[in-house]
């Protein structure tokens, strides 16, 4: 189930606690930590090591303790998925269980995101997809459709419609993020 890292797999940086070979300084200025790339060429130099393009498609060199291999180059079988969905179940059935005597509405809103969610990776698993990678920063897709999306943001708008209304800061500042500044949310009078 681990990924192998290897030219064209998506990696994320990290920090090492070991040292890093003594590389040339405008090497060591390349490099950033946590952030997202491909691999782009193995080098048997300085030890096994990688080029690696950044997402905003600059290069640097990391050694191969300093990437992670990202989840889409994890392929989980049929049976890992049944059990990650069984897992991801009981998780929000607890969940559900324990908010509800918390009394607080938008709270037990946020189990209908994650049953909700659920349910459109048990759409992805029938399909045979590897639902456990979609998400934004790989760019897989779970299956959607349009009563998905209107129910998550009926949720949405349960728990946080009233704070994204009150002012035009807090709206722009969300429809920037989720949607690239694309959309336009107009008060509910």
């Amino acid at each position: 189930m681990h990924a192998t890292i290897r030219e064209g797999a998506r990696v994320e940086t990290v920090r090492s606690a070991k040292e890093a070979t003594d590389w040339a300084a405008e090497v060591l200025r390349a490099r950033r930590w946590g952030v997202l790339g491909r691999v782009i060429k193995e080098h048997a130099s300085h030890g096994l090591c990688f080029s690696v393009q950044h997402e905003d498609g600059s290069i640097a060199v990391y050694e191969s303790h300093e990437i992670v291999a990202c989840c889409e180059n994890v392929d989980y079988t049929p049976a890992e998925r049944e059990e990650m969905l069984q897992r991801m179940t009981a998780c929000a059935n607890a969940y559900y269980m324990h908010i509800t005597g918390a009394g607080c509405h938008a709270m037990i809103e946020f189990s209908g995101l994650m049953n909700e969610y659920i349910q459109m990776c048990r759409k992805a698993h029938a399909r045979g997809e590897q639902f456990p990678r979609a998400n934004t920063h790989s760019g897989d897709v779970l299956p959607c459709e349009p009563y998905n999306a209107t129910y998550l943001a009926e949720k949405l708008n349960c728990i946080y419609g009233p704070a994204l209304l009150a002012s035009e800061a807090n709206r722009d500042a969300f429809i920037a993020e989720l949607f690239g500044g694309t959309f336009k949310l107009v008060p509910v009078r």
